[in-house]
C-alpha cells in the first residue's frame, strides 16, 4: 500500500487529541456486596481518577478484545454498579472463551513450545502442528472447563485428573505411556514385553481391512492394517514389522519410516486421524491402573476416538504434569527436577525458593548432601531437595514412569511459607499447594498482571480485599476477575497503595491481544495469518514466562521496533478490510461510502463511542486526513481509505491493553 502524505501529522494531531482529553474525573466505585472495602492509609495527592469512557473500555477490551458501546457507557455513567452486570454478560462472549484461554496458556506455562521442546519424551513420535496445538491447548481448555462451565474452584486446576483430549492427543499419552524409559535412557516397550510376537503388517495390495478385524487379538488379521497407497519401488508388499511399536505409532499419523531390510525408503500415507478430530475435545478421565489391571493401548483407535478414560502408569495431575509443562522445564541427572518444582510453586503460589524461605520440612530424607553441604546452598537446599522428590519419585528424567526403587521409596515433603506436611504423590502435592494460603494471592496477582500487565502491592488493602474476597467464594474464578475488573486497582476511580507505590500502568498490546482484538472488532478470523502479517506479528513481543521468574514476561513500552512492527501490521489489516472480499462477504470499508467507514473505524477500531467528548476530534483527524490523502498525485481513493484505516489502527487506544 502506498502511503499517502500527512500521515505523521495525522499521528501526532491523533495523539494529542487522545491524551488532551482522555482523563475523567468520577466518584469512586462501589465496592463489593461480599466483603467491604478497606479503608487506605494517606496517600499522595497526585492522583487524578479516571471516567467511564476510560475504565469502561478499558475493562472490556481485557476480557473480550471488543469496544465498548454507547449504551453500556451510559449505564455506567449512570450508576458505577452497572459494571459487574456487564462484566457477567461479557463473560457470556466467545470473545471471552478466547481471551481466558490465552491468560490459561501463560499462566499455567502450557504455551512456548516447539518439536525439540518434546524430544526428550518422544525421540520418535512424529510431533505435527495440529498435534503441537493439541499439547499447547489442552490444559487451557480443561481449566474453562471445570471453572467457567461446570463452575468447579480454581483449585482443581492444581487437583485434576480429569483433562480436555482429542483422540490424537490421546493416542499420544497412551503412546508414551507404552515407553519406560530410565533415568539412563535405557528403554523398555511395555506391548512388545508381553508379547514377544507382536508385529504390525502393511499392505495395499490386500484390500482395505475393517479396523474391528485390525483391532482384534483373535482375529487372524490383528494387526494389518490397510495401507491406502502403493509402497515405493525401494519396498516390498506387504511392509512387515516385528516388535516395532514406534513404527505403529508413526503410520497412524501418516508416515512409514525407512528400515533396513523391510522398507529402504521413507513415504507418506494418509494419517489415521481426520483434521476435525484434532478439535473433537472432550473430558477424559485419567487413572492408574489396579493390580493385573492394563494400561489403554494407543493402537486402539476405537477407544481413543471414544472413550471417558484413559488408563496410564505416569500420574497425570493438574497443571504441573502436562506434557507441554514438562516440555517447557525438562530436567537431567545435574539438576534432578529442581526446576519443575520451582516452576510448579511459582505458578500455583507465585513464589520461587529463595533463602528467605525458612520453613523447615519434617524430614530431609532427599537433601542432597554434594549441594546442601555449602552453607550458601543449604538454605534453598533444604527444602528444594525434599520437594522436587516428589517428581523424582514418580518420573524419570524424560518424564516417563519412574521404577527405579532408589527413588521411588524415597519419600517427598512439602515445605513451603509456612506449611511443611509429608507428599508421596503428585495427587498430594497438588493437594498441599491448593490448601496452602499463598494460592489466592498469587492468583489475585496474576489477574492484576492480566487486567493491568503489572502487579498490584500485595499490602495495598484494596488488594487483600479481594483476595478475601476470592477466598470467600470458595476461589471461584469468575468471582476473583470481576472483583479485579471492578476494583480501583484496574479502573483507577480512585487513589490505591499500589498507585501510591507504582503509579499508573499504560501498556501496549501484545501480539495475542491486538491480532484478536482487531480480528474481532473487523470481523475478518486470524487477521494475523493474513499477507506478510504472521512474519510481522513475529515482531511484536507476547506475553510469555521465563526460568525462575516469579513475573510474567510483559513488554509495556511503545519502542520504536514496536511502532515500526504495528505500522506495518496496520497496513497489512488494510488490505483486507478495505475493498476487500476476502471473508467471502462485502468488504466492512468500502471507499465508495467513506464518511460511513471513518465514523466506524473511530468507533471500532479506536474504541471510542459518540457519546464520547474525543470522538468529534478523532472524527475531524481522520477525515481531514483522507481529505488531503485522497487529493495528493497519485493516491487513489481506496489507498486513501487504507492509509486512514492505518492511522486510526496506530492511535493509542487501538494499541493499548489498558487506559
Amino acid at each position: 500500500m502506498r502511503r499517502a502524505q500527512g500521515t505523521l501529522l495525522g499521528m501526532f494531531a491523533l495523539g494529542m487529541a487522545l491524551s488532551a482529553i482522555s482523563c475523567e474525573q468520577t466518584p469512586a466505585t462501589m465496592g463489593p456486596e461480599s466483603v467491604a472495602p478497606v479503608e487506605n492509609t494517606e496517600l499522595p495527592a497526585t492522583f487524578e481518577a479516571m471516567g467511564p469512557y476510560s475504565y469502561v473500555g478499558k475493562v472490556k477490551n481485557v476480557l473480550t478484545g471488543l469496544p465498548p458501546s454507547d449504551a453500556e457507557l451510559l449505564a455506567v455513567q449512570k450508576d458505577e454498579t452497572a459494571l459487574r452486570g456487564l462484566i457477567d454478560d461479557w463473560m457470556k462472549t466467545p470473545q471471552f472463551r478466547s481471551r481466558m484461554l490465552a491468560f490459561f496458556a501463560t499462566a499455567f506455562q502450557q504455551g512456548q513450545l516447539n518439536r525439540a521442546s518434546l524430544l526428550d519424551m518422544v525421540p520418535d513420535a512424529p510431533i505435527g502442528d495440529r498435534m503441537l496445538g493439541n499439547i499447547m491447548a489442552s490444559f487451557p481448555l480443561t481449566v474453562w472447563q471445570l471453572t467457567m462451565v461446570e463452575g468447579k474452584p480454581l483449585t482443581e486446576a492444581l487437583t485434576t485428573e480429569r483433562f480436555m483430549m482429542t483422540p490424537p492427543l490421546a493416542t499420544l499419552l497412551a503412546f508414551l505411556d507404552n515407553r519406560y524409559t530410565t533415568d539412563a535412557n535405557r528403554g523398555t516397550d511395555y506391548i512388545t514385553t508381553a508379547n514377544p510376537n507382536f508385529k504390525i503388517t502393511l499392505s495395499n495390495k490386500s484390500g482395505p481391512i475393517a479396523i474391528e478385524k485390525t483391532l482384534d487379538p483373535q482375529d487372524p488379521l490383528f494387526m494389518n492394517w490397510y495401507l491406502p497407497v502403493a509402497v515405493p519401488a525401494a519396498c516390498t508388499d506387504p511392509l512387515v514389522y516385528p516388535r516395532d511399536t514406534p513404527r505403529l505409532y508413526q503410520f497412524l499419523f501418516g508416515s512409514v519410516n525407512a528400515s533396513t531390510g523391510v522398507c529402504t525408503q521413507s513415504f507418506a500415507v494418509p494419517s489415521q486421524f481426520a483434521d476435525a478430530e484434532y478439535d473433537a475435545w472432550r473430558m477424559v478421565q485419567i487413572r492408574q491402573p489396579k493390580a493385573g489391571e492394563a494400561s489403554s493401548l494407543f493402537y486402539d483407535l476405537t477407544a481413543m476416538r471414544n472413550t471417558g478414560e484413559l488408563v496410564l502408569r505416569v500420574p497425570r495431575v493438574g497443571f504441573f504434569t502436562t506434557p507441554a509443562f514438562f516440555a517447557n522445564w525438562a530436567t537431567n541427572a545435574s539438576n534432578q527436577a529442581r526446576v519443575t518444582i520451582n516452576q510448579t510453586l511459582i505458578v500455583a503460589l507465585g513464589r520461587s525458593f529463595d533463602d528467605s524461605n525458612n520453613t523447615l520440612p519434617l524430614a530431609l530424607p532427599a537433601m542432597d548432601k554434594a549441594h546442601s553441604s555449602d552453607p550458601a546452598c543449604y538454605p534453598c537446599h533444604k527444602t528444594l531437595d525434599p520437594m522436587r522428590q516428589v517428581f523424582r519419585q514418580a518420573y524419570t528424567l524424560t518424564y516417563h514412569e519412574q521404577k527405579d526403587p532408589a527413588q521411588t521409596s524415597m519419600p517427598g515433603v512439602f515445605a513451603f511459607d509456612g506449611i511443611s506436611k509429608n507428599v508421596s504423590t503428585p495427587k498430594e502435592l497438588g493437594q498441599a499447594m491448593a490448601g496452602h494460603p499463598r494460592f489466592a494471592v498469587a492468583w489475585a496477582q496474576k489477574l492484576c498482571y492480566f487486567a493491568n500487565s503489572a502487579a498490584c502491592s500485595e499490602s495495598d488493602p484494596e488488594f487483600q480485599r479481594i483476595v478475601m474476597a476470592f477466598q470467600s467464594s470458595g476461589h471461584d474464578l469468575k468471582t476473583l476477575l470481576r472483583e479485579v475488573l471492578t476494583s480501583p486497582l484496574t479502573t483507577g476511580t480512585r487513589n490505591t497503595q499500589t498507585f501510591a507505590d507504582q503509579g499508573m500502568t499504560l501498556s501496549v498490546a501484545r501480539r495475542d491481544q491486538l491480532c484478536g482484538a482487531m480480528s474481532t472488532r473487523l470481523g475478518v478470523p486470524n487477521l494475523c495469518a493474513l499477507g506478510r502479517a504472521p512474519s510481522l506479528a513475529q515482531l511484536i513481543p507476547s506475553d510469555g514466562f521465563s526460568r525462575g521468574g516469579t513475573a510474567p514476561i510483559l513488554a509495556t513500552d511503545p519502542s520504536l521496533f514496536y511502532r515500526a512492527a504495528t505500522e506495518q501490521l496496520c497496513r497489512n489489516f488494510a488490505d483486507y478490510v478495505v475493498d476487500s472480499n476476502v471473508t467471502g462477504k462485502p468488504s466492512r470499508y468500502q471507499s465508495k461510502l467513506p464518511d460511513a467507514a471513518i465514523s466506524d473505524m473511530v468507533q471500532t477500531v479506536m474504541g471510542v463511542v459518540p457519546s464520547d467528548p474525543r470522538y468529534g476530534s478523532l472524527l475531524a483527524i481522520l477525515s481531514e486526513h483522507y481529505a488531503k490523502a485522497s487529493k495528493t498525485q497519485g493516491i487513489t481513493v481506496v489507498d486513501a481509505l487504507k492509509s486512514t484505516f492505518t492511522l486510526a489502527c496506530m492511535s493509542p487506544t487501538s494499541l493499548s491493553l489498558g487506559l
